[in-house]
């Protein structure tokens, strides 16, 4: 009885420290909202936002909710990060459209502390344990910072849900992390239209599996030593007779693996274009002894020609 009249003290509290707000603006529009979280002694702590699932005046507008963690560029502290899970659901007026959230952007103010969150406008109601700094369409900082109301259209804006971190600002294009509610994940993306996006550089200083076919636009592959030492002095260059013998005995090109080799073990793409090097540049040294020996075979031609006549 004990424990159940404290839970239903610290619901009571609850609801009362929360207030619910109608966002300026329209709602083909997103706004700037600038949250306060804070604690007595002046820290941060993590805020919700939410909309019921029954709207008064937007049916299935987006309803849900989300927890934001946030730290603005407050004087003094240069710790400005971002986390934001973003559980909102529904469809546009019941149309069966995609969703359009409610959340469409997060942003650090600059001068402050304090979250700018860009919310759908004039939806009622949405609830929050924050304050309300400003809710009038526009939102400027002392530092220079100056936010104005969009287009719900803007590419920038409509977060899908899921779960986000970033450094300064989080919006539809980039954050720093993403992991959206189909399982994709986001490197430097907030829309990951794969199991794993990444936008920018990426390092790998283990082993990596991949068990379906890999696509690429480039390909460095760092590896030592080239196949530069066939062109030595005294490397020993296979005659062509031995190729030859090889060639019909095995059915493939000395030191290179077999196909059923291959298929069985793999290919190692780094060792593999060395040794393709390896022989192309045997391949070219055999054309220039074969070219002398033309040049060779040409002029003691032409002598014979010439004494013919």
């Amino acid at each position: 009885m004990k424990k159940f009249s404290i839970l239903l003290f610290i619901l009571i509290i609850q609801q009362f420290s929360a207030q619910f707000f109608t966002a300026s603006g329209t709602p083909d529009q997103y706004v700037p909202v600038v949250f306060r979280s804070t604690t007595p002694d002046g820290g941060n702590e993590t805020f919700f936002i939410s909309r019921p699932a029954v709207h008064e005046n937007v049916m299935w507008s987006a309803h849900g909710i989300v927890s934001i963690t946030g730290i603005g560029n407050g004087w003094g502290s240069n710790g400005n990060s971002l986390s934001v899970n973003n559980f909102t659901s529904g469809q546009e007026s019941g149309s069966g459209t995609p969703i359009i959230s409610f959340l469409g952007r997060v942003v650090c103010a600059q001068e402050n502390n304090d979250i700018i969150v860009y919310l759908r406008g004039g939806l009622k109601y949405y609830y929050v344990n924050a304050t309300v700094i400003s809710n009038t369409g526009s939102y400027q900082d002392a530092a220079g910072q100056s936010l104005s109301t969009v287009s719900i259209n803007d590419p920038l804006y409509n977060l899908p849900k899921g779960s986000y971190f970033g450094t300064n600002d989080i919006n539809a294009q980039t954050s720093n992390f993403s992991s959206i509610d189909n399982g994709n994940v986001g490197i430097g993306i907030s829309k990951p239209q794969y199991k794993l996006d990444v936008i920018g550089k990426s390092s790998f200083s283990d082993n990596m599996k991949i068990d379906a076919k890999l696509e690429a636009k480039e390909i460095k592959v760092t590896l030592t030593p080239t196949a530069d030492f066939v062109f030595a002095e005294d490397y020993d260059l296979p005659k062509l007779e031995d190729v030859e013998k090889h060639i019909k005995e095995k059915k493939h090109l000395p030191e290179v693996a077999s196909a059923k080799q291959m298929e069985k073990e793999g290919v190692n793409v780094g060792e593999f274009q060395i040794k393709l090097l390896q022989k192309i540049e045997e391949l070219t040294l055999y054309t220039i002894e074969q070219n002398k020996l033309i040049k060779e075979q040409q002029k003691r031609i032409e002598t014979l020609e010439k004494r013919a006549k």
